[in-house]
């Protein structure tokens, strides 16, 4: 991981945002805006499908 204090914003963003994966089911941490709600995603990188979202729990891992 580049250092973000110490690389420019075209270096940063390459990182962030172009980073190679294998496509598989995913579990993701997304943000609902209005109520600032925190929860988890079941995501499938090949298809974009959502295949199941729930709030955080030790039960959920």
């Amino acid at each position: 991981m580049p250092d973000p204090k110490a690389v420019d914003d075209a270096t940063w963003a390459n990182y962030v945002f172009n980073r190679n994966g294998v496509a598989a089911i995913k579990q993701e941490w997304w943000c609902h805006t209005p109520s600032n709600t925190w929860f988890l995603v079941d995501r499938n990188t090949q298809t974009d499908e959502v295949l199941r979202t729930y709030l955080f729990s030790k039960e959920a891992l």
